[in-house]
């Protein structure tokens, strides 16, 4: 069974879904006689296969002199070596667990950098995990760990103390901690658990929840977290942003003279709320000139909502992070329901923000420039000023330094590219010359 969940799951704060990925099916097959290339089944199929079946391929193969007296030197060299891709990332689930203690321990163990966690987990299970987390706890070397759908309430209380005490081997070395449709008791408990990782480089939080505490949220007195000063990567989906970038702040707003505590290179805020934008622009002058690429998107339920972005993301200054490299500016939603396009022209632009925010870019290697809209008809891309995005993007810095635009286009039928394609070059023909276009790129989710 997968560990993780259709892509199409829907994420409780996100106006948009995302489409599941097509599996290209259309490999040309290859005759005995001839030539013609095949391409490798897609990763999703291959990863299907169980480490417990590859092991015993792998130790046939070396178990039979047949077989490798046939094989080069090179194929020999690399039976051994193969174990270090095939077993680089593991999806623990009992039966593996328990193969794995009795009798893979060398032939396996050894060679894990990724376990995953999760999926079609029930709380009839408790017991199963509490080996699970034992056994993963004690890891030598593992990097990256992944968990997904369940609750940490199916944790028995053996298994949660494991995981909150910190103790193992794991703790040490992990450096990459994905967490996906996850439920926590607390908020303490979700930064409790993810502060037992102190070599944390990478944080990325996607539709993870808490129960409120009942003497409300901003009254906890949460410890900072311990990994602040080595994390480079961090994404936040469909969550509180606001209590989770409260939390990793604290330190800062304790202490001003450790702004310079952050080095965050990757930042990913998709969906920030009006009531979070404010923390979010303390985060960003705190990164400083570390940050490489930047995504924002602010979520407007309302006219009123709006017009605080706008406020708001007016004191947001691009212009410190002179080492951005790519830049994508999510939730342009230039179409909202009920209203109806007609009845919009007396409201001010949803988006009346982006181009100001754009005019503060100061990074002279920015190359990547992307938008996310949402969109009806072509009338509904008026919204945007493209006479002033235009002037920023005619500017000799990014001018010179940009490589590629991208448009994610929802709302519309695939069918009707060309047609769009053509809707935004027209508002962006005084940008320049034909050959520019060749940095413009338009897709369909």
């Amino acid at each position: 069974m997968p560990l993780f969940p259709p892509q199409t799951m829907a994420r409780h704060r996100s106006s948009l879904l995302r489409k599941k990925a097509r599996v290209d099916s259309s490999s040309s097959a290859c005759s005995m006689g001839g030539t013609v290339a095949t391409r490798p089944l897609p990763r999703e199929i291959t990863s299907r296969l169980a480490p417990e079946l590859y092991d015993h391929f792998l130790n046939a193969l070396n178990d039979s002199k047949t077989t490798l007296f046939t094989c080069s030197l090179v194929c020999k060299a690399f039976l051994h070596h193969s174990r270090r891709y095939l077993f680089a990332s593991v999806n623990l689930r009992p039966d593996l667990v328990k193969f794995l203690s009795e009798q893979a321990m060398e032939t396996i163990v050894p060679f894990i950098r990724s376990v995953g966690l999760g999926g079609g987990w029930m709380r009839e299970q408790q017991h199963e995990f509490n080996g699970i987390i034992s056994f993963m706890t004690n890891l030598d070397n593992i990097r990256n760990i992944h968990i997904e759908a369940w609750s940490w309430d199916y944790l028995a209380p053996p298994a949660a103390n494991a995981l909150l005490s910190g103790q193992g081997k794991l703790f040490q070395t992990v450096t990459v901690l994905d967490l996906k449709f996850i439920h926590f008791p607390s908020l303490a408990i979700l930064c409790n658990f993810a502060s037992q990782f102190s070599a944390l480089r990478g944080l990325f939080l996607d539709n993870v929840t808490w129960d409120k505490s009942q003497n409300g949220e901003s009254k906890l007195d949460l410890a900072p977290p311990s990994f602040l000063s080595r994390l480079e990567k961090l994404t936040i989906r469909a969550c509180a942003c606001k209590m989770v970038l409260s939390w990793l702040l604290t330190v800062v707003t304790q202490d001003e003279s450790r702004l310079s505590l952050l080095s965050i290179r990757f930042l990913s805020l998709p969906e920030v709320l009006v009531n979070e934008v404010a923390l979010v622009n303390q985060l960003l002058s705190t990164i400083g000139p570390a940050l490489e690429h930047l995504e924002l998107g602010f979520l407007a339920h309302s006219q009123e909502d709006a017009a605080v972005i706008s406020a708001q993301v007016a004191s947001i200054d691009l212009s410190i992070h002179t080492h951005l490299r790519n830049l994508s500016i999510h939730q342009l939603t230039l179409y909202q329901f009920p209203r109806t396009p007609s009845s919009r022209t007396a409201d001010p632009s949803p988006c009346v923000w982006l181009v100001p925010l754009l005019q503060r870019i100061s990074s002279p290697v920015l190359s990547h420039l992307n938008f996310g809209i949402w969109l009806g008809e072509e009338t509904q891309l008026d919204l945007i000023d493209w006479h002033a995005l235009v002037r920023v993007l005619k500017k000799p810095m990014l001018n010179t330094s940009l490589r590629a635009m991208q448009f994610n286009i929802r709302g519309v039928e695939e069918e009707m590219d060309d047609q769009v394609q053509r809707w935004i070059k027209n508002r962006l023909r005084d940008w320049g010359h034909v050959d520019q276009f060749q940095r413009l790129h338009v897709s369909f989710e």
